[in-house]
């Protein structure tokens, strides 16, 4: 799951600039920041930064700078609130099976419903705010598939991110007896030969691969980038079911080619095709933002920093004016 504070995790759209309509928010008192017509106050931010401090494991790793955390906590609010915009002009909605959806994938990728709790609150998401934070990721996600649906991938390029990620689309199962000498693999070999059954009770017995001859020698799904050249040129070229003799420098391999796993680039193109995209994707979104706030206008008050609408951060004020942290809630 990525935790958003703005749009620290987008690269930076050219030198850095500062696109702020105007120093302060005093045309509403108690405004932390104004976003065109939208008010988010002091009170607001003050409740989001100690909510999102309360736990333990926040309080420890994000707590020991509360300022930073104050400004990386107006930067999301801000830009929650253009994403809502750009959504809204766009008819685009994030619909409740949309959230369900998103938190669920999370869930696995996380390992439980429970382990994303933890794991965003630790980051400063408390668990009532979950789904409202997931909401605005769906719609960041949508805003982004829109912004890059007319952008195209070439058939070279697919074919290279193929062949650059070949070792996820292209194994071989197989098992195999090491021994030292070829007199010995000759003999093994003609035995499994003549009886196939006996192969894992050799390897037990004759193969010097501590590693897998307590498992019949099964060495199990491997890219070919993980073998010794001999030994994967002749199992990458092998049909499955075939025993070979294979010599590389560990010695003499008497090797059952089980099986090969090979996906087609046609049924990978579209996974492929948004990894390729993704630069794409978080530059048109941040500029789509930036955009967005020179629209509207952004506003920040003083005390927390100045407004950086290409990345969506809020740039730290000098010392003399550095109140960025509200005040800790009374306790009781």
């Amino acid at each position: 799951m990525r935790i958003r504070f703005g749009r620290a995790a987008v690269a930076v759209l050219g030198a850095l600039t500062v696109g702020v309509s105007a120093s302060a928010c005093t045309s509403s008192p108690g405004a932390a920041a104004l976003v065109g017509d939208h008010r988010i106050s002091v009170a607001t931010l003050q409740s989001v930064v100690n909510h999102g401090l309360a736990d333990p494991q926040a309080q420890q790793q994000l707590g020991q700078d509360r300022a930073k955390f104050t400004r990386d906590q107006l930067g999301r609010l801000i830009d929650d609130v253009l994403i809502a915009n750009i959504a809204k002009a766009d008819g685009i909605v994030a619909s409740p099976a949309d959230i369900d959806q998103q938190l669920a994938q999370f869930a696995q990728h996380a390992g439980g419903e429970k382990q994303l709790e933890q794991q965003a609150a630790g980051a400063g998401i408390p668990a009532k705010d979950l789904r409202t934070f997931v909401r605005y990721y769906v719609l960041e996600q949508k805003i982004s598939d829109k912004l890059v649906a007319n952008v195209t991938v070439s058939d070279a390029d697919l074919q290279a991110a193929y062949q650059k990620n070949i070792d996820q689309y292209d194994q071989v199962d197989s098992a195999h007896i090491l021994v030292a000498t070829k007199k010995l693999a000759d003999s093994l070999f003609a035995q499994v030969k003549a009886k196939p059954s006996s192969f894992a009770a050799l390897a037990k017995r004759y193969s010097i691969d501590t590693g897998s001859k307590d498992k019949g020698g099964e060495l199990g799904y491997q890219a070919a980038s993980g073998l010794v050249k001999p030994f994967a040129d002749a199992i990458f070229s092998a049909k499955p079911g075939t025993y070979l003799e294979v010599h590389s420098q560990f010695g003499w391999h008497v090797v059952h080619v089980i099986a090969h796993r090979k996906t087609p680039l046609s049924e990978v193109a579209d996974q492929l095709k948004a990894s390729i995209l993704q630069p794409k994707r978080q530059q048109l979104l941040s500029a789509a933002l930036t955009a967005e706030s020179h629209k509207v206008g952004v506003h920040v008050s003083p005390r927390y920093g100045v407004w950086n609408s290409v990345n969506g951060t809020i740039v730290a004020p000098s010392a003399k004016n550095d109140l960025s942290s509200p005040a800790a809630s009374p306790a009781g």
